[in-house]
């Protein structure tokens, strides 16, 4: 399968967030959110019969939760002594912004879900292993 570009456009992702500059430069991000689309929901059938569009907007919401993970969530601000205090929690993946949850929501299929399942199953050193019994013999089944 070849990947076809880029399915959103800087003009999208303002839509999504009307906060970002005209003048900042999106590219990085937007290449981010693509190589998460392709690789977590393109590439892999998951994402089977999303269209265009569809692939367009989740590409979008993540280049914006992408750009926001980058500059930081502004969480306290003070006026007299100019003081800008941000938080982002590592852990909780795309769940951290408001726009890593509207892309998961976006994604029917639940293709970045499972992605942060495997995710958080390699942190935590979970793997899934299937066992099994297959039994030719005469006797009682074993298993």
């Amino acid at each position: 399968m070849i990947d076809p570009g880029l399915y959103t456009t800087p003009e999208q992702v303002r839509q999504v967030d009307p906060s970002i500059p005209l003048s900042e430069d999106l590219t990085i991000y937007i290449t981010t959110a693509h190589i998460l689309v392709w690789n977590a929901i393109v590439s892999t059938g998951c994402g089977a019969g999303y269209s265009q569009s569809h692939l367009s907007l989740i590409e979008a919401w993540l280049t914006a939760h992408f750009r926001l993970v980058q500059a930081g969530i502004v969480n306290s601000e003070s006026a007299g002594g100019a003081s800008e205090s941000y938080t982002i929690h590592q852990d909780t993946f795309l769940m951290n912004t408001m726009f890593g949850q509207q892309a998961m929501l976006l994604d029917t299929n639940s293709c970045l879900a499972t992605l942060m399942g495997n995710i958080e199953d390699a942190k935590t050193g979970k793997t899934k292993k299937r066992v099994g019994c297959f039994w030719l013999g005469t006797r009682k089944y074993p298993c």
